[in-house]
């Protein structure tokens, strides 16, 4: 269930120089060797960076930083799901459903064929869920309550031992990758192996295979269209327009932005700040024609480590919310390419559960009046210095760390710092490099954090997953959840738990146990919600139109990032059309 989330944060100076730079290195004849276009004909082929980070780690999906598109591109999943109308969309399975209260029966589709022209199985569909007995595997903690396996045809029967994981297995139908077991059978043997196995040409099920002559793992993967993709071939989708798909390794974020405007890059995916100037001025285009932009893909928090005073103390948190100035940070920091957090930090996507009325009772607003005043009389006194004090009356000095170079996450961070000191709060910036952040995140080495752990989903289940999770980790260990922010109610965790294991079709628990966490959250504010991370998208039209956009019928998730293609993502580049 784990999202990768990219981004990159330098500002916009030495935009036009840098645009110069790169023209004249992709053109000159000594720095060939750089350009991404050698071999590949610009009129067929898209060009796109923003995330990939550091050198390629493979092609395996199972180990971080494995080649952009990986998912998607070439292998596939037996369902995905549409952000933006909150459905899951029949792919691999021609349908995947609980059939009774133990058992869940995915139907595989006829047709469909890995890439060396072999058929794809309920067999093969059987073999990538037994991938989840190694504890290596995101998924195995769902295996473990797995009795039985059964391919019957073209059928493939789940069985499981105690209640199911509804919302966990619902999740992960669209999340486990199917690799070839022909391709894999014979290497990966053990819980060690599936995170190592690596082949030099993967094959899929999708509508791309590897170009393993133009891959680079310092540079660039490449992606080459199949003459046949079943999805096309049975009229489910059209077929993607462009020959080559070519996602770049990142440099930075000045790069990247001049690659945009000289028109090397059709789409990018870096946060760019200013952006909003290039979608005025008709240098670029996005999902939304106006503010914000972009659609939302993860909440950023302040996150509190509630075993440190005064963070200990559910009042004092509500003071410090109250003492932030989101919509400061929304428009001087972000230039409105974001969207402030509702009080539940519920994402868009989960509107129709957050529960209005909790909201009007226990949600908090921006009021420097009301901070002051609850900390007052909550028993917290002002020093001679005007800062409020700790009850004992001891000095508070809490630090606030963000990633060090990340520009928009550093700005909020001052404005955070600027509008608590109003509030009689005092607060101070501690500077880690991304690295040390989470090593200190993991270990609970922090007072505050700016951070974005939860990523967007087909159910809520993920967030409150995250928030309340127990028990409490203590050291990183890899996996991915985590309560970092070390609060512990035992309450929540259970309703946690329980709606993990309500029925999907059983609406009125699942919203019951929904208003009863958010209730919860706000009420105690272990985590502060500030704002909606964008799904930053930027698109030229040079070479490529038809880009995803709000209000027509390409309203698809416009994302390269793990996690997004087998979402919507890939539907963008099978309604593209060439120029």
């Amino acid at each position: 269930m784990k999202r990768v989330w990219r981004r990159t944060t330098a500002g916009l100076a030495l935009v036009a120089l840098a645009a110069v730079a790169f023209t004249a290195s992709a053109g000159s004849a000594p720095a060939a060797k750089k350009n991404p276009l050698v071999g590949y004909p610009r009129s067929q082929t898209l060009i796109t960076s923003g995330t990939q980070w550091g050198n390629i780690a493979g092609t395996n999906p199972y180990a971080g930083n494995y080649a952009a598109g990986m998912i998607g591109l070439d292998l596939e999943t037996l369902l995905r799901f549409d952000p933006v109308k909150g459905q899951y969309i029949n792919w691999l399975a021609k349908s995947a459903t609980f059939t009774a209260a133990k058992r869940y029966t995915i139907v595989v589709r006829s047709g469909v064929k890995w890439g060396d022209g072999k058929p794809f199985t309920a067999s093969d569909v059987a073999y990538n869920l037994r991938l989840a007995r190694f504890n290596t595997s995101p998924w195995n903690n769902l295996y473990l309550n797995i009795r039985a396996i059964k391919v019957s045809g073209d059928k493939v029967l789940v069985v499981f031992k105690g209640t199911p994981n509804y919302i966990q297995w619902q999740n992960a139908m669209w999340n486990i990758p199917m690799i070839s077991p022909s391709q894999s059978r014979s290497i990966i043997t053990n819980a060690a192996s599936l995170t190592t196995y690596s082949p030099g040409n993967p094959i899929g099920t999708g509508p791309y295979q590897m170009d393993s002559k133009g891959f680079d793992p310092t540079t660039r993967v490449v992606w080459v269209k199949k003459a046949h993709w079943w999805a096309s071939d049975q009229g489910i989708s059209p077929a993607p327009q462009p020959k080559y798909i070519i996602d770049l390794v990142n440099t930075s974020n000045t790069n990247s932005l001049a690659a945009v405007l000289a028109g090397v890059e059709d789409l990018n995916n870096n946060y760019l700040p200013g952006v909003n100037k290039l979608v005025d001025s008709g240098k670029v285009s996005t999902y939304y024609k106006k503010a914000p932009y972009n659609l939302s893909a993860n909440t950023a928090w302040l996150l509190p480590n509630t075993t440190v005073k005064p963070l200990n103390d559910p009042v004092f948190r509500r003071a410090l919310a109250e003492s932030v100035n989101v919509n400061q940070i929304v428009t001087q920091d972000y230039g409105n390419l974001v969207l402030p957090a509702n009080p539940t930090g519920l994402l868009p996507t989960w509107s129709k559960y957050v529960d209005q009325s909790a909201v009007k009772t226990y949600g908090f607003k921006y009021s420097t009046a009301d901070a002051i005043k609850l900390l007052t009389n909550a028993g917290y006194k002002r020093g001679s210095d005007g800062y409020f004090m700790n009850k004992d009356g001891s000095k508070i000095n809490l630090s606030i760390i963000v990633p060090q170079g990340w520009s928009d996450w550093e700005a909020a961070r001052d404005m955070v710092i600027a509008s608590a000191k109003a509030a009689g709060l005092h607060l101070t910036t501690k500077i880690e490099d991304r690295n040390t952040e989470i090593s200190d995140r993991d270990t609970g080495n922090f007072d505050l954090l700016i951070e974005n752990p939860y990523q967007i989903s087909d159910n809520p289940w993920t967030y409150w997953n995250g928030i309340f999770h127990l028990p409490i980790i203590t050291t990183g260990t890899g996996q991915t959840v985590y309560n970092f922010e070390r609060y512990s109610n035992p309450t929540a965790w259970a309703l946690v738990q329980k709606l993990d294991r309500t029925p999907l079709s059983n609406t009125a628990a699942i919203k019951e146990i929904n208003n009863s966490l958010q209730a919860t959250l706000m009420k105690d504010l272990p985590m502060i919600p500030l704002w909606y991370n964008g799904q930053w998208a930027q698109f030229t039209s040079k070479y490529w139109t038809n880009w995803p956009q709000a209000g027509t019928s390409r309203q698809y998730t416009p994302i390269m990032w793990g996690g997004y293609l087998q979402m919507t993502g890939i539907d963008m580049f099978t309604h593209l059309k060439h120029k």
